[in-house]
């Protein structure tokens, strides 16, 4: 009876571990789109998503001697995420994966701008593949942004645009590969949705304004700093702000200060911790080498996403919370 009982435990383990070996789980901080989602048995391998950029999504043939395909630029919201099917040699063909992303965008009322599978998708003489394509996207910072895509030999492309509520469009881009040498079904999304970037998100707009939020507060919140996606080098739109702060360190050559930085509550700890002082010591070293500040008056701390400035439930929250303060220091 022992040994049933044995027999029978060692039994459920190996489904067990089988049955997790088999799952795939979506990378972290990941989620499928509200407008459109997954086919069944993909996961997703890379996700992508900022609040305001520039993209590109591809709108004509691809050149096989260029090696270029015109493309449209829009601003606005940004999602790209790129699904793998759960297992190789996937009992659904390329071309039913292409006409379900069809239909469904047809469900959404979307008008297509491009779409194309296999050979109709090149123009010209030479040699073309999806290869070919997918080097040529990987090269293009604004075309699948974040997202190192995975075009093979079979593949097709839709582009669309959904109207909304308003008289905005929303672009959308679906790729769906097939890697012939592992079997593999791919599928990449690019949405680019119609958000007003908030050009009033600048509250520094003198030194005096900066004085007046330390003397109420002991700190002031530096809006207009940017930064690029998940990275601590300063955009040069941040330019302007940065003067006006240094114009008020300046003036306050007897006062210490902390420049902290401040993430949102998406990945680790850890790594937030690392991307806050990365960014507070950018701004630092910014005034520092660029304005000539006195680097003993200043001092970069990160906090990650510990001190949030309102809730990380939304879009609108995280960008809030993503932010870096000048801290009065204590005498």
């Amino acid at each position: 009876m022992r040994k049933i009982s044995l027999l029978l435990t060692i039994s459920l383990l190996t489904l067990s571990i089988s049955s997790m070996l088999l799952a795939q789980e979506d990378v972290q901080n990941s989620k499928d789109h509200p407008l459109i989602s997954r086919y069944p048995d993909f996961h997703i391998k890379k996700y992508f998503q900022v609040e305001f950029d520039e993209a590109e999504l591809m709108v004509a043939e691809f050149d096989k001697k260029t090696k270029k395909a015109e493309t449209i630029k829009l601003e606005g919201k940004i999602t790209n995420i790129s699904y793998v099917a759960n297992k190789k040699h996937l009992e659904v063909s390329l071309l039913q994966l292409y006409k379900n992303y069809e239909k469904a965008l047809k469900k959404l009322n979307a008008k297509f701008i491009f779409t194309c599978r296999n050979e109709s998708c090149f123009q010209g003489d030479g040699f073309g593949n999806g290869t070919s394509v997918g080097l040529w996207v990987n090269k293009i910072i604004n075309l699948y942004k974040g997202v190192h895509t995975s075009i093979k030999k079979e593949f097709g492309i839709l582009t669309a645009t959904i109207p909304t509520s308003g008289t905005e469009k929303i672009h959308i881009m679906v790729v769906v590969s097939l890697e012939h040498i592992n079997g593999y079904r791919n599928i990449l999304i690019s949405i680019v949705e119609p958000e007003i970037l908030d050009t009033d998100k600048v509250g520094i707009g003198s030194p005096n304004e900066m004085q007046q939020a330390i003397a109420a507060q002991g700190k002031v919140v530096l809006e207009g700093i940017y930064f690029d996606h998940d990275k601590a080098s300063i955009k040069p739109e941040s330019a302007k702000t940065l003067e006006i702060i240094a114009s008020y360190l300046q003036a306050k050559s007897d006062v210490r200060f902390y420049v902290v930085g401040h993430t949102d509550s998406s990945g680790s700890y850890e790594y937030n911790y690392r991307l806050s002082k990365n960014r507070a010591q950018a701004v630092l070293d910014t005034l520092v080498e660029t304005h000539n500040i006195d680097p003993t008056k200043l001092k970069a701390v990160g906090i990650g996403p510990v001190s949030p400035a309102t809730s990380n439930d939304n879009n609108a929250g995280q960008a809030t919370n993503r932010r870096v303060e000048l801290v009065l220091m204590g005498q």
